[in-house]
């Protein structure tokens, strides 16, 4: 990719933020009626069941997961939706259908050609949010359901970046290009487009690594911790990870370690049952 070409689509993505135009296709019909039942204080299990069976691969994954050993560790088999979404609650609903949107998303018609780079940043989104999830669990009060999310959408920014292919061809065959880009663009980009999907202030600010930077004078831990801290975990290992401000902030030991990883591994299981 030229340098000229390069320079080009960095001024049209600074002027895309600038405008706050940065847009992703919307989610599926079903995930926008889930959410917006789940905003709703008098929606029921039976509302929320019969929303979820419209779609089939959605249904089948919410049962799934409430018959996984991380929700089901009696092994007591349910087969209605009713029931499952009685089991795993409302926001583990929430989170499962932003899972699905977001696993759509990554699968959109015309990036085929990069369908290999985008199952990457899939799975490891997945893996972020679960680690997020069971951290928050494990070593704060914070909401589990709010860190998974925000782990999973931490790198939406990237999917967005590799749609620019169809204008910037040059893109497929310059992995450093590629590389620059998501360095410095990835981040700002997911904080918008998070924003954009009414996601919370707090799971926007997990996104911004200035905002990461600046919690380091905090005493309370926040999902921004998580999430640095679950980063931590999957890049450098068990031995280094735990030792960081975030991780003390959030009250990390040693002790804790080998529990968060065994529900970690429990987690990604019953993750991967679902989404075969």
């Amino acid at each position: 990719m030229s340098q000229s070409e390069y320079f080009e689509l960095v001024q049209s993505l600074a002027a895309d933020l600038n405008k706050k135009d940065i847009k992703l296709p919307s989610f599926p019909d079903v995930v926008v009626r889930v959410r917006t039942a789940l905003d709703d204080p008098d929606t029921t299990s039976t509302d929320l069941a019969s929303i979820l069976g419209v779609d089939a691969v959605l249904a089948s994954r919410v049962l799934i997961l409430a018959n996984s050993t991380y929700h089901n560790p009696g092994g007591i088999k349910i087969e209605g939706l009713e029931a499952a979404v009685g089991r795993i609650g409302f926001e583990k609903v929430r989170t499962a259908a932003i899972a699905y949107a977001v696993e759509q998303l990554h699968a959109s018609e015309g990036l085929e050609p990069l369908k290999d780079e985008l199952r990457a940043t899939w799975s490891a989104g997945m893996r972020l949010a679960a680690m997020s999830e069971v951290i928050a669990r494990h070593c704060t009060k914070l909401d589990g359901d709010s860190a998974f999310i925000a782990g999973l959408l931490h790198r939406i920014g990237v999917l967005y970046l590799y749609t620019k292919y169809h204008d910037y061809p040059a893109l497929l065959q310059d992995q450093e290009a590629r590389s620059n880009l998501i360095d410095e663009w990835a981040a700002p980009i997911g904080e918008s487009i998070v924003g954009n999907w009414n996601f919370s202030a707090e799971i926007q600010a997990t996104l911004n690594p200035d905002e990461v930077e600046t919690t380091r004078r905090r005493v309370e831990p926040n999902l921004a911790d998580i999430v640095t801290t679950a980063k931590h975990s999957l890049n450098g290992g068990e031995e280094d990870w735990h030792d960081t401000e975030e991780a003390k902030r959030l009250g990390l030991t040693d002790e804790k370690l080998p529990k968060i990883m065994e529900s970690y591994r429990e987690k990604l299981d019953s993750l991967a049952s679902a989404v075969r």
